[in-house]
């Protein structure tokens, strides 16, 4: 009887609590599955396209003009492809753009079931695969605000970013586990099918929020997301806070092939499980700052979340034991995800009503950054060797915030 009282309870939390509130909103869970199966997609499309890069290359460098590639649209395109997405159905375009890069996926399968996958080929996809990334993030945003309304944008777009955490981080263990069993074209392939049901799962779905009718812009706002940098100082520190964090610390990602490969000495399968460790320690750090909030020193959370960041790359880059770079790269993960939270959700608070959007704008702008650190630590990577690249830039990020710490608006920003 105690059992069953139990199962009653927990059930009736589930469907009554806030925490899962956003799958009680008719077509959130169609949402939720197709955006969890595309981010599944894009892990086994991440680690397969840096491992290849460097058996084909053998150069770090190499590896950072791929990644590089990836994320250059966000700086060079991400104002102009939101405005692009606001012109649209959003369940539409992420059926479309999911569509597309299932068809880029099997194309890259393609050229290396033949032998024909270079490096020109890789930077190549990889460009285009960050085209349709940006379009597919702000779609996916934007729709899941549609779905849930102003009031319920928040809990929905968390659940999102947790569902992406965990699948993320199964998509890095099955690409590994596909690369070394298989080889890259059935990795791509893994990747695409990911990509093509996520666009199915969507396609089959009729369900609309509420509020899916829009004001059509004619032109993305960039003068407004410029001018914001310029006239808000709280919005200017937290993305310099960000820019710091992008290019000093994400740009690690780079170095953890050649980590894998030469200094912890695993397979493919063991690189992937290092991605897996850092996509899980995000999802820890999303639910601990879902638990701990803001509590009025937002600010103060940033920059500790952007020392420990830089702490946890020092310590890996010590680190020549497997086990023990694993349990690194779980802290690495979890400060990570806070400080990429926290930059998103304080650029929110430091901007008026009227210019979240632009704000965000700010915050693309920002993450834009990331290709000059790739480039960067690629290239000292290959003349110095990624452990030591990697305790500098760690370090670096470490000092840069301890400096910051100073600025007493950034420290005490609620």
């Amino acid at each position: 009887m105690a059992l069953n009282g139990l199962r009653v309870r927990s059930r009736t939390a589930l469907r009554s609590g806030a925490t899962l509130a956003a799958f009680r909103v008719p077509g959130y869970p169609t949402m939720w599955i197709s955006g969890s199966a595309s981010t599944f997609g894009w892990s086994v499309s991440l680690v397969t396209i840096s491992w290849t890069t460097l058996l084909v290359s053998n150069s770090a460098f190499a590896v950072g003009v791929t990644f590089a590639a990836r994320l250059a649209p966000s700086l060079l395109f991400g104002i102009p492809l939101g405005g692009l997405v606001d012109r649209f159905d959003r369940r539409r375009m992420l059926v479309a753009v999911n569509l597309g890069g299932a068809a880029a996926l099997l194309l890259v399968a393609g050229l290396a079931d033949i032998g024909q996958l270079g490096l020109a080929q890789i930077v190549a996809i990889s460009l285009g695969l960050g085209v349709l990334d940006t379009v597919r993030g702000t779609a996916n945003q934007s729709y899941a605000f549609d779905l849930a309304g102003p009031s319920g944008a928040t809990n929905a777009i968390a659940l999102s970013n947790l569902g992406g955490q965990l699948f993320g981080s199964a998509g890095s263990i099955a690409g590994g586990i596909a690369l070394d069993s298989a080889g890259p074209a059935v990795a791509f392939g893994m990747a695409a099918v990911a990509a093509g049901t996520a666009a199915g799962v969507l396609a089959l779905s009729g369900r609309r929020g509420a509020g899916a009718r829009f004001t059509p812009r004619l032109a993305p706002d960039a003068t407004r997301s410029t001018t914001l940098i310029l006239r808000n100082h709280l919005v200017a520190m937290v993305a310099l806070v960000v820019i710091v964090g992008e290019v000093l610390g994400f740009s690690s990602i780079t170095l953890y092939p050649t980590f894998a490969r030469d200094v912890l000495h695993v397979d493919a399968g063991g690189f992937g499980a290092m991605a897996a460790a850092r996509a899980l320690g995000g999802v820890a750090g999303l639910l601990l700052l879902a638990t701990v909030g803001l509590r009025g020193r937002g600010g103060a959370l940033l920059l500790s979340a952007t020392i420990a960041f830089g702490v946890g790359l020092v310590a890996f880059s010590m680190s020549t034991i497997f086990a023990l770079s694993i349990v690194l790269l779980l802290f690495v993960g979890c400060a990570a995800s806070c400080l990429d939270t926290l930059g998103q959700s304080l650029m929110q608070h430091s901007a008026g009503d009227h210019e979240r959007g632009a704000a965000m704008g700010v915050w693309f702008f920002s993450i834009g950054f990331g290709p000059f650190g790739h480039l960067g630590v690629g290239a000292a990577a290959s003349v110095v060797g990624a452990p030591l690249t990697l305790a500098v830039s760690g370090g670096f990020l470490v000092l840069i915030a301890i400096g910051l710490s100073t600025v007493g608006t950034l420290r005490r920003l609620r």
